[in-house]
């Protein structure tokens, strides 16, 4: 490569030889960058488990109903609900998959709508947790 540019310092004077070293520096660097990005590996799902606690009396059809309201929420991928009938106390058990926030555009689970679910089954919510469960 020297040998090339001693050649061209000789050819071309030296005015126009600072623009294109320049010039071969950009055109490296951006080559550089286009194989960084199409090289680059796609952003992963990150799981999250949500515990939501509740009390009430609750029967068997609302039960399956209440989970088939979770499943249509955004990106909820498994959900059962745990209820004991003696003691009138509950848990929602939902499994969210989702790639993390791009952009402000994008549409991410919101736990509140599980306690709207609730409520609106005349459902007392008490406590939610969440864990993030590692790919």
């Amino acid at each position: 490569m020297l040998p090339l540019l001693l050649i061209i310092y000789n050819i071309i004077d030296m005015k126009l030889l600072k623009p294109l070293i320049l010039f071969f520096h950009l055109l490296i660097f951006g080559a550089t960058f286009l194989v960084a990005q199409t090289n680059a590996t796609p952003q992963q799902e990150i799981t999250t488990k949500y515990y939501y606690d509740f009390s009430g009396k609750l029967s068997t059809s609302t039960i399956d109903q209440i989970e088939t309201e979770i499943r249509q929420l955004t990106h909820v991928t498994e959900t059962k609900v745990k209820y004991k009938d003696e003691k009138q106390l509950g848990q929602l058990v939902v499994i969210v998959k989702e790639k993390p926030r791009n952009s402000e555009g994008d549409v991410l689970f919101q736990p509140t709508d599980l306690k709207k679910i609730i409520s609106q089954h005349g459902l007392m919510p008490k406590e939610i947790k969440f864990e993030t469960i590692k790919p």
